[in-house]
């Protein structure tokens, strides 16, 4: 995050524990005790219900959080208050104690979680709610400064029209803009239209009425962007108008009322107004202008958006066949408009014509080179298999970009072709040999297309021939061609290649990049100890380097050297734990936790596993991954299960194609009774190519209890299979043994 507006939002959020009544909730007093008062013990006449176990647990920890912090064990009691309001999210009192503590400690992020789950609970001050989004929107974390400026536009909502309210709606529409919710930003625009056209009715003077319409009145452009977006062309229509009252010019006009004829559904009147714009001899001068002066590595400008109303308003008159000779008839007249050009070279293509395509594309990137004409040209190449051209093209875009990434959706198309993959190859060879100066990008660029189709006997070529002809490129080789080696599973080889480039001082000795990735490769052939030397190197290189430090811890725990695992996870706690500046600091923190936890389960020692999940969500409360874990351990113990199926329904709302997710949320369901909503669960765990034997077992036993016998023996049977395939005898052996009892008659015995 980047903390722009600290010292104001600091001392905002540190006013909010005057805000708010010291209860612990909303009802009436009688209904709930206030948590200064002492715990009364209780003589309950019936057990209490799970929700009044958390509230208990959460008064338990506010307590406690009181007591640290009167003490001033100040990280401590921040992490009983965390705790308490994950017990109870309506526990108004301990956000007021938990926000403004995370701030004294320097722990905005932190604090900042907790304050937006704060507001979805409390009307608190506008002023406070408009600095912590103003906080939040410039941090980048638009999602949450959206909820924060919507609450505190409620707030306002029934007070008398002011400038407050009007800037609220500015940052809503914008906002919403960013994040795609057009039908929200338009309605927050409309209102800030109105108060454009109507200054007075909102106490808006002469200096914030100009603020608010922009550089040159670009907030009404913003809106028309945004109605148009929300399919709301006639206040469109209002916004254009109002933004060429300011700034004249008919060209642009004719531009935006063509838009906005075609979002009404009316192409023949958005041609009309389209034909003033590209016939204007301004407008051609301007795109002549642009084309010789814009350096830019793109054609997404807004130079093409003529072109794309043309080609959408063709299409409702069912003129598409038209296209291209209006087109053509343009680029005649405005020969040096590159964005046409480039814009024509694709309709070629999609027609089939290929010169034309090739003749015109060449032309246009003579002038200009975009990201957008490499990948046109590379198809244009392609499809008419001319492999120099072709591999020329490719060089420079290696040299010019430094990857091949640009070609974008060209690649597929290209890399499943084998003959010409093979042919590229072949001929960056016979250039290499052919050349007297020799060129490395060629090669480089053949090798990494080799590499995209695993051919590594030619990536070996080719990269060992580039390493010759360029050793600067070193660096980028090695790492390259390793890690395409490892993520093939080709451990050997990728650790090979990992030291050769170690031994060929590829990088500065403070970039341990390939000692770092050789301690991967070599714990995956099982060589231990070697790896841990090189994560040793690595983490002496750049000792205050998260990123470096538990990479020891891995591969002990890869390893199954859980005793050794353990204390490495722990070493890697003791030195980040209070580290919150590093970057990387808090992620090896949290994974750290989620480790120990991992390990504590294998020993079964459940309470250790629960509390190292606990303290991961104190401090990362909607982590997807310790939600589904922890949510799990409990459905496992039979414990906390409404709370632990919201906890997995939060993580199977962030990934809901995670099929470890949905088989938790499958478990808990079971656990709760609810089979039938817990079969579609683990039925969508188990769609998958290889399903896990555990998410097996879980179906099975679902299968079971609904009487399915037959289903229940397949899914064990698969099981048993998948524990055998992943080396797990002893619970292939439970199974087996659940296979020799009817699944019924074992439903009876639990």
């Amino acid at each position: 995050m980047r903390f722009l507006m600290l010292p104001a939002v600091l001392s905002a959020l540190l006013s909010m524990s005057l805000l708010a009544p010291p209860v612990w909730a909303d009802p009436t007093p009688s209904a709930k005790q206030p948590l200064d008062n002492p715990l009364e013990p209780l003589n309950p006449k019936q057990p209490r219900t799970e929700e009044e176990e958390d509230r208990l647990a959460a008064l338990a920890h506010f307590s406690a959080g009181r007591m640290l912090e009167q003490r001033q064990q100040l990280a401590e009691a921040l992490r009983e208050y965390e705790r308490a309001i994950r017990y109870d999210s309506a526990a108004t009192p301990v956000l007021r104690e938990l926000v403004p503590l995370a701030f004294s400690l320097d722990r905005p992020d932190e604090g900042l979680r907790y304050a937006v789950k704060y507001v979805e609970h409390n009307p608190i001050d506008a002023e406070l709610l408009q600095h912590a989004a103003e906080y939040l929107a410039e941090s980048g974390e638009w999602s949450d400064a959206l909820k924060m400026y919507k609450q505190a536009a409620v707030q306002l909502a029934n007070q008398k029209p002011s400038p407050q309210q009007i800037a609220l709606q500015m940052e809503i529409g914008r906002l919403s803009f960013l994040t795609d919710h057009y039908a929200d930003s338009a309605a927050a625009f409309k209102q800030v239209m109105e108060a454009l056209e109507q200054p007075d009715k909102y106490g808006i003077d002469a200096v914030a009425h100009k603020t608010l319409l922009g550089d040159g009145g670009a907030t009404y452009n913003l809106m028309g962007q945004v109605f148009l977006e929300a399919e709301q062309p006639e206040n469109a229509r209002e916004a254009f108008k109002h933004f060429d009252g300011i700034r004249p010019d008919p060209d642009t006009l004719a531009l935006n009322l063509a838009r906005v004829e075609l979002a009404a559904g009316k192409p023949q009147a958005a041609l009309d107004e389209l034909q003033k714009y590209l016939e204007s001899a301004d407008h051609q001068a301007d795109d002549e202008k642009h084309a010789a002066d814009d350096k830019q590595n793109t054609d997404d400008t807004p130079g093409a958006v003529p072109y794309e109303t043309l080609a959408k308003a063709l299409k409702q008159l069912k003129q598409d066949d038209q296209l291209i000779s209006k087109l053509e008839a343009l680029h005649a007249k405005q020969p040096k408009n590159i964005t046409l050009a480039l814009f024509l070279g694709k309709q070629y293509l999609a027609a089939g014509a290929l010169e034309k395509a090739q003749e015109l594309l060449e032309s246009a990137r003579a002038e200009r080179t975009t990201e957008k004409s490499y990948a046109a040209l590379a198809e244009v190449y392609r499809r008419n298999n001319q492999l120099e051209k072709l591999l020329k093209l490719l060089s420079q875009m290696l040299e010019k970009t430094g990857s091949l990434s640009v070609l974008g959706d060209e690649v597929k198309p290209l890399i499943e072709n084998e003959k010409l993959v093979t042919a590229l190859i072949e001929t960056a060879q016979k250039q290499h040999s052919a050349a007297k100066d020799e060129d490395s990008n060629a090669l480089r660029a053949a090798g990494l297309i080799a590499a995209e189709t695993k051919r590594w006997k030619d990536v070996e070529t080719l990269f060992n021939l580039a390493l010759q002809a360029d050793p600067k490129s070193a660096s980028e080789l090695y790492l390259v061609w390793g890690l395409g080696l490892f993520m093939d599973e080709k451990y050997a080889e990728a650790a090979a290649i990992f030291q050769r480039g170690i031994d060929a001082k590829a990088l500065p000795e403070d970039k341990p990049d390939l000692y770092y990735y050789l301690a991967g490769a070599l714990e995956m052939q099982g060589k231990t100890d070697e790896a841990l030397a090189a994560a040793k190197t690595a983490t002496e290189r750049q000792p205050k380097n998260p990123i470096y430090s538990d990479r020891a811890a891995w591969i002990l725990y890869h390893a199954k050297r859980n005793d050794e695992a353990a204390k490495a996870y722990q070493e890697v706690l003791d030195k980040f734990d209070s580290d919150y500046t590093t970057e990387g600091a808090r992620d090896a923190v949290r994974q750290a936790r989620g480790a120990l936890s991992n390990l504590a389960t294998l020993t079964h020692d459940t309470p250790h596993a629960v509390e190292w999940l606990e303290q991961v969500l104190d401090e990362f409360p909607d982590d997807p991954g310790a939600n589904n874990d922890l949510g799990f351990l409990w459905a496992e113990e039979n414990q906390h299960l409404h709370r632990a199926e919201k906890m997995i329904q939060l993580a199977v709302e962030s990934e809901p194609d995670n099929y470890a997710y949905q088989d938790s949320l499958g478990w808990v369901l079971f656990r709760l009774g609810r089979n039938a909503e817990a079969l579609i669960r683990l039925q969508k765990a188990a769609d998958v190519k290889e399903p896990d034997g555990e998410v097996l077992d879980h179906l099975a036993q679902v299968h079971a209890k609904l009487g399915q016998t037959a289903e229940a023996k397949t899914a064990w049977t698969r099981a048993a299979e998948a524990f055998k395939k992943a080396g797990e005898p002893d619970k292939m052996k439970a199974i087996q043994e659940k296979l020799g009892t009817e699944p019924s008659q074992k439903q009876k015995t639990e």
